[in-house]
């Protein structure tokens, strides 16, 4: 354990008290600063008390106000109140009308009927006159020459179809839709052409197709490439000569070339094309990255407390591709026992890891990945033990698709267990993993669609030797939905199962096997790696059963969201058990006197968050409150600082 002497605590109490102080500021800024870049001046503008739109049938007020840059004054506009300006008023008039025209109304007209200001001349109340007028509508859609697609096929993806608003400006937008479907296939050259015929408020379109034939992939020539060899970028091109051009396989091609890491930017477009010989040429374009790269930065966390960490990563490897990355990261923790006091501060180290891995893609000429690599941890997140482990590993990974990827790995480990209940205070470890994926998530760090489903397996000992015996199974699915356009419903389940064999069942699982639960990753409202059975110390001694349960409704934060903020509102579940033989249905129920609360049951929380949207994911603040509380809980409430979301 490293000391620090008192005047470098000292300085660092400083800069977080400095930090903080800068921090508010800003905030305040942002909160309070002014709708208008003339500052004062705005605010001798009169304050649009209301806003009045007259003759709207289609379109309700509310639609149509969201439009406007003028906005009516509301309740919450203490400090930053609209005011009436004319030519936001006059631009306003002119985005209505273009609005009403996208949907059909080719008639529509919109007028100022009056901006009738106050006795005192500090208020002013804005109305509007709508004239709607018929709404032309699409009532025919036909495809003429199409041998090749279904019509239902060539339909999917029309902003144009029957029974909908008709917009000209979206005729080129179907028309490049339609392309897109043969250009997959391979039919460069296919034309394809609309008519329109109006008649009164019903339109009818016509497209019509010439297809032509498919194009085969005749040559490939790369370009912009210093450092990387061509074969290098030959290899990852999943299309090859004499094959039928594939928009799909164009497309896999390019995002394979940004997964190596070497490129800024890659295009693949055709170079020449020879309808009579059906030949297309290829051009490949890439601007390489630097070879070296390197990077430091901090986060924050309730788990592993506080962390700054550094990397160096050098890409193309011996010109062959080969990627290596090192990496050293420290967490110490400021406040303990979630109380924010600056006399509290605590700079203990929670958390220590240094690692070095070797990339080494396509490997034997295959589409398969191996990693080597070699790490050092220190965890002292599951108080008071300490584990500190040394391990090489190796992992051959195999990407059946953009979603679907499988892992098998072999590594050897060593493990000191200090402070820990546990016999064996040392030990060597031989183990196999086998990890599946399925991604499916529209979006990695803050998803709003889709799902991402799990499996890991592990065993340890056996035939393959070392001193502990054991395996595990951990399984996840997330699903993520969205309600509307700006809100999302997620939800998780989480499952693990963890035993011992042979000559281990005298000694027990060790703690770095077993399953935790409590916290700002699993049960939010609890102390991190709180739930299941206690020691005598009353600290948790994990179990070899787990189950999590989350729900989450993500949606902007009112007033704020313009600022990046969110909010979240969570219903948290979850326990770890030392066998399934403890597990009950009783344990189960949603709430229970305190004195009939086990540390078998299953405990629940539920709770709000706060959610600041960055690039890399949002800086996560959650206030959880334990609906099931055990005797001897002191606490009420939880809150938990993270960076991403929990799942």
């Amino acid at each position: 354990m490293l000391r620090i002497n008192e005047e470098f605590v000292k300085l660092i109490r400083a800069s977080a008290l400095r930090c903080g102080l800068i921090a508010v500021s800003i905030l305040c800024i942002i909160a309070f600063a002014p709708t208008s870049s003339k500052g004062s001046e705005f605010n001798e503008f009169p304050v649009v008390k209301k806003i009045e739109i007259l003759g709207n049938k289609v379109f309700s007020d509310r639609k149509l106000k969201s439009l406007m840059r003028l906005k009516e004054l509301h309740f919450y506009n203490i400090f930053n109140k609209p005011r009436y300006r004319k030519d936001f008023l006059r631009r306003d008039v002119e985005t209505i009308e273009s609005f009403y025209r996208k949907n059909g109304f080719f008639d529509a007209h919109v007028k100022i009927a009056s901006a009738k200001k106050s006795k005192d001349a500090k208020s002013v109340i804005v109305k509007l006159m709508v004239i709607e007028g018929p709404q032309t509508i699409v009532d025919r859609v036909t495809f003429h020459n199409n041998r090749l697609f279904s019509t239902s096929y060539l339909s999917k993806g029309l902003r144009l179809l029957r029974g909908r608003p008709y917009n000209p400006n979206l005729l080129e937008v179907d028309r490049y839709t339609i392309f897109s479907k043969y250009l997959e296939k391979g039919y460069l050259n296919a034309s394809i052409r609309y008519k329109v015929t109006r008649d009164s408020t019903r339109v009818a379109i016509s497209w019509y197709v010439d297809s032509g034939m498919p194009m085969v992939i005749n040559n490939t020539y790369v370009s912009g490439n210093v450092g990387v060899k061509k074969k290098i970028i030959v290899r990852e091109l999943t299309f090859k000569k004499g094959e039928v051009f594939n928009l799909k396989k164009v497309l896999a091609s390019k995002q394979n070339l940004y997964d190596t890491g070497c490129f800024n930017s890659v295009e693949i477009e055709p170079e020449s094309l020879d309808v009579k010989r059906r030949l297309v040429d290829l051009r490949v374009s890439v601007s390489e990255r630097k070879a070296h790269s390197l990077e430091a930065g901090f986060g924050i966390g309730n788990i592993h407390g506080n962390r700054i960490f550094a990397e160096l990563g050098m890409r193309n490897v011996f010109g062959e591709g080969l990627t290596f990355n090192m990496k050293s990261s420290y967490a110490f923790s400021v406040f303990r026992d979630n109380k924010f006091n600056i006399n509290r501060m605590d700079y203990r180290s929670k958390f220590a890891s240094h690692e070095g891995e070797l990339r080494i893609p396509h490997i034997f000429s295959t589409w398969n990945t191996l990693t080597i690599g070699g790490y050092y941890e220190r965890d002292a997140t599951i108080e008071p033990a300490i584990v500190k482990s040394l391990s090489f590993r190796t992992t051959l990974s195999r990407r059946f698709s953009r979603q679907t990827s499988l892992f098998i790995g072999y590594g050897l480990e060593r493990v000191e267990r200090l402070q820990s209940e546990d016999l064996d205070k040392e030990s060597r470890k031989h183990f196999v993993t086998l990890s599946f994926t399925r991604d499916k998530r529209d979006n990695y760090f803050n998803p709003r669609k889709g799902y991402y489903l799990t499996f890991e397996g592990r065993v340890s000992g056996g035939i393959l030797g070392g001193e502990d015996n054991s395996y595990s199974v951990v399984s996840a699915f997330q699903r993520y939905k969205k309600i509307n356009r700006t809100t999302v419903f997620a939800y998780r389940v989480r499952t693990g199962y963890a035993d011992v064999f042979s000559e281990s069942k005298s000694v027990g699982l060790p703690i770095e096997s077993r399953f935790f639960a409590g916290g700002g990753n699993s049960v939010r409202g609890f102390k991190e790696n709180s739930l299941g059975a206690l020691n005598e110390s009353g600290k948790a001694v994990g179990g070899r059963v787990l189950l999590l349960t989350n729900l989450e409704l993500r949606f902007p934060m009112p007033l704020f969201a313009k600022y990046n903020f969110g909010g979240a509102l969570f219903v948290d579940g979850g326990n770890v058990w030392g066998s399934f033989g403890e597990i009950k249905l009783k344990d189960f129920r949603f709430a229970a006197a305190e004195d009939q609360i086990t540390c078998n049951d299953y405990m629940y929380s539920t709770g709000f968050g706060i959610r600041y949207y960055t690039p890399v994911g949002p800086i996560r603040f959650d206030i959880g409150f334990p609906i099931k509380k055990q005797k001897g809980m002191d606490y009420s409430y939880w809150l938990h600082i993270s960076l991403g979301q929990i799942f």
